[in-house]
C-alpha cells in the first residue's frame, strides 16, 4: 500500500503500460482517474471502475478543455491530485515518421502534438492543483529513443524528438517547481512487450539487435515500468526530482 491515500491521474490508461500502471496504482492503495481516447479501452476498464477508488474517462490529451474537465472532476470528487502519470503517446511510423529527410510534415506534427503537446497540456491542467496543495509528483513517459540514437532500425525522428522534448520539459519543471513541493521525473522505457513492439517481435533482425542492446532481455514487461512508476509516485522517492529513470534492460548503460 505504498500509494495509500494518494490520488493519481493516469493518461493512456486503457492499454499497455498505462493499464499496468493503473492496476498497480490501485493495488498500492491510490485512487485513480484514468484517461484514454479509445472508448473500447475505457470500457475494458469497467471492472476496475467498480471500485470506489477508480474513475475512467474517454478524453484526448490534445484537447485542452477535455483534460481540464477531468481535472475538475477529480478535484470535485477527491479534493486533490497527488500524482500525475502522463503516459499517453503514439508511435509515428504509420503516420510517415522516419529519418528527417523522409519524415512527413504531417507525421512530425501529429507525433509532436500528441506526445509532447499532450504532456504539456496535462501538466498545465494539473499543476495549479498541486501548487495550491504545495505537493505533488509528476511522472512523464519518455523513451530510450529520447536518450540515444540508432542506425537504421528505429529511426523515427519525430518520435525521438518528442521523447527528448518530454525529458527537457520534465527537467525544467523539476527545477522550477521544487520549492513548491512538486517533483517531476521521467521514465525512459526500452523495448517493452506492448502493441508498439509488434514490429520488432515479428522481425528476426530487429529482435536480434534489441537483444544485443538490452542485455537483460529483448523485451521488458509492462509491470517493469509500472513498478518504476509506483516508486516515483510514492514517498520512497520524496528526495528525487529531475531524473530520467531508464527501464531499458541495460540499453543506455552501453
Amino acid at each position: 500500500m505504498r500509494l495509500n491515500g494518494k490520488v493519481a491521474l493516469i493518461t493512456g490508461a486503457g492499454a499497455g503500460i498505462g493499464r499496468a500502471c493503473t492496476e498497480a496504482f490501485l493495488h498500492e492503495g491510490a485512487s485513480v482517474a484514468g484517461i484514454d481516447n479509445d472508448p473500447a479501452a475505457v470500457e475494458s476498464l469497467a471492472g476496475l471502475a467498480e471500485k470506489e477508488r477508480a474513475a475512467f474517462f474517454t478524453a484526448d490529451v490534445t484537447n485542452q478543455h477535455a483534460v481540464e474537465d477531468v481535472v475538475r472532476a477529480m478535484v470535485d470528487r477527491w479534493g486533490r491530485i497527488d500524482i500525475l502519470l502522463s503516459n499517453a503517446g503514439i508511435g509515428g511510423r504509420k503516420l510517415g515518421d522516419g529519418p528527417v529527410h523522409q519524415c512527413s510534415p504531417e507525421g512530425w506534427e501529429k507525433v509532436m502534438r500528441v506526445n509532447l503537446g499532450g504532456t504539456f497540456l496535462v501538466c498545465r491542467a494539473v499543476l495549479p492543483v498541486m501548487l495550491k496543495q504545495h505537493s505533488g509528483s509528476i511522472i512523464t513517459m519518455a523513451s530510450v529513443l529520447g536518450l540515444v540514437g540508432t542506425q537504421g532500425l528505429f529511426d523515427t525522428h519525430a518520435y525521438a524528438a518528442s521523447k527528448a522534448g518530454i525529458i527537457g520539459l520534465t527537467r525544467a519543471m523539476a527545477a522550477h517547481y521544487a520549492r513548491d513541493g512538486i517533483r517531476a521525473n521521467a521514465i525512459a522505457p526500452g523495448l517493452i512487450d506492448t502493441r508498439m513492439a509488434a514490429r520488432t517481435r515479428s522481425d528476426p533482425e530487429l529482435f536480434e539487435q534489441v537483444a544485443a542492446w538490452q542485455p537483460l532481455g529483448p523485451l521488458g514487461s509492462v509491470e517493469d515500468v509500472a513498478s518504476a512508476a509506483v516508486f516515483l509516485g510514492s514517498d520512497e522517492s520524496r528526495f528525487i526530482t529531475g531524473v530520467v529513470l531508464s527501464v531499458d534492460g541495460g540499453w543506455t548503460a552501453q
